[in-house]
């Protein structure tokens, strides 16, 4: 085995926090350009992109050792919650909320941005 699954935990913590930074400078720079609506739209779809990963990987990383076929199982399954809890955010925000479609995009493209780069990063 080359990795435990703690570092598989530590590393998803990683790819939570990274995001939220970086979506909270977002938000910052909307907020001065774009208004209030803008900053909340970018912070409230890359809160969303944030959590989802931490959920996806309580999901995928949470049953201790399994069997090939259950872990992958727990994966595919983890990965479709994520994105349903991302698209769900997304809809509300632009249905419910009216916030700009624009600025919620933005959230979601910085949120996986910086989570695939706290991935990368040894």
């Amino acid at each position: 085995m080359l990795n435990s699954v703690d570092a598989g935990r530590r590393l998803m913590l990683r790819a939570a926090v990274y995001p939220l930074a970086a979506v909270a400078v977002l938000a910052l720079a909307l907020l001065m350009w774009g208004g209030p609506k803008a900053a909340l739209g970018a912070l409230l779809s890359g809160v969303a992109v944030s959590a989802a990963g931490w959920v996806a990987a309580r999901m995928a990383l949470g049953g201790g050792v399994q069997a090939a076929g259950s872990a992958m199982t727990r994966l595919i399954l983890a990965v479709v919650a994520k994105w349903v809890l991302v698209f769900g955010v997304l809809m509300v925000g632009f249905l419910v909320f009216k916030l700009p479609a624009l600025a919620l995009l933005a959230g979601i493209a910085v949120g996986l941005m910086f989570q695939v780069l706290a991935l990368a990063r040894r």
